[in-house]
């Protein structure tokens, strides 16, 4: 049975099947960013975490019924663990990793359990992205330590960020900036959730490497190709501050400014086609960039967004969207103003007409102009 100090400086997952659990310890033990993890039955990271100790971090499985006589969930033991640390207990990040089947059975549809957790991991997806896993997963940790090193409510944004006052005023938010300062000054936990889940996961000041490429119109497979070239280009805005190890970011509005001060650009990036765009990027370059194709279920030539829809599929599938073609749903929790908004290609949105997140009067206005 695991005590307080087998788990102190390493991290601690809590699941109710002991085979299973120990096959992901093991695949992480051997990823490229090596974890240190500790394996506990509900029952005794309970007893643990609610006393006291004080992991790395914790991997939270959804459903613990399979421990006898045991009747509480993931979701109750993290909130258990967000009190205490609000009251004082020791801070560390609290990570989702849970199959599918339970996420839907007990999670899909309720967004009231996302502020519990700073990140969610779908094990079934481990052994294809393994080491992209554990690299979010220390990614997590990294933002908690830089948050700690700070006195409480005293936070030094370009340390933060890892950029000048320029880049404050010109990349950032300032709700961003409040939210960090005003969560910073009662847990560390409230700070380092609204950064992971508002900041650095979904597209909105940052942008990942998927949307990074659809923005600059090129076909994926020709970026995979050139990437040593096209990094070049992107090397000015990509992200550095703190959690940069989370997964590579760039800053959207970097990547407009530096679009704007290639001299054969004419227009604003959003506004320009994707074949200009991968011209003009080709010439600049001095490379030969295919330009991005969009699929039938997803028209336009001015892809800006991605599908919604097909980023909550199993896998989740990054199909891009043109906001002109594209429909608009409606978030289950409120979104920051600096987050994208959300949108669903065409085609997926009339294959779920009756996904009450979909804006009827796009859905409506879109297919009769491409009927």
């Amino acid at each position: 049975m695991a005590d307080r100090g087998d788990v102190e400086g390493k991290w601690l997952f809590v699941d109710d099947d002991d085979a299973s659990a120990a096959s992901y310890r093991d695949a992480f033990a051997e990823a490229a960013d090596p974890l240190e993890i500790v394996v506990t039955r509900p029952s005794v990271g309970r007893e643990l975490l609610l006393t006291g100790a004080n992991p790395k971090g914790v991997l939270m499985d959804v459903e613990l019924s399979g421990e006898a006589g045991e009747h509480g969930t993931g979701l109750g033991l993290a909130q258990d663990i967000r009190a205490l640390q609000k009251s004082g207990g020791p801070e560390y990040p609290v990570i989702r990793f849970a199959n599918i089947l339970p996420i839907q059975r007990n999670v899909l549809g309720d967004p009231a359990s996302d502020d519990l957790f700073d990140d969610k991991i779908n094990k079934s997806e481990v052994g294809k992205h393994r080491d992209k896993f554990a690299r979010r997963i220390v990614g997590t940790r990294a933002v908690y330590e830089g948050l700690l090193a700070f006195d409480k409510g005293k936070l030094e944004f370009k340390q933060l960020f890892n950029v000048d006052d320029q880049g404050i005023e010109e990349w950032l938010h300032p709700g961003l900036l409040a939210r960090l300062e005003d969560g910073h000054s009662h847990a560390t936990h409230i700070a380092a959730g609204a950064f992971i889940r508002s900041f650095l996961g979904p597209p909105g000041l940052l942008i990942g490497h998927h949307l990074l490429v659809t923005r600059l119109g090129i076909d994926p497979e020709s970026a995979k190709k050139h990437w040593d070239r096209i990094a070049s280009f992107v090397a000015g805005f990509a992200y550095t501050g703190l959690g940069h190890g989370f997964s590579p970011r760039w800053w959207a509005r970097g990547l407009e400014l530096a679009w704007m001060s290639l001299k054969s650009a004419e227009n604003p990036l959003a506004s320009t086609p994707i074949g200009e765009r991968a011209a003009v990027l080709s010439k600049e370059l001095d490379v030969e960039l295919a330009g991005l194709k969009m699929p039938p279920i997803s028209p336009g030539d001015r892809p800006w967004r991605w599908c919604q829809l097909s980023n909550e599929q199993n896998p989740p599938g990054f199909l891009p969207v043109d906001p002109r073609y594209g429909v608009r749903l409606t978030p289950r929790s409120d979104l920051a103003p600096w987050v994208d908004p959300l949108y669903a290609s065409i085609g997926l949105a009339l294959r779920n007409k009756d996904d009450r997140r979909l804006n009827r009067r796009d859905l409506d206005r879109l297919a009769a102009e491409l009927r």
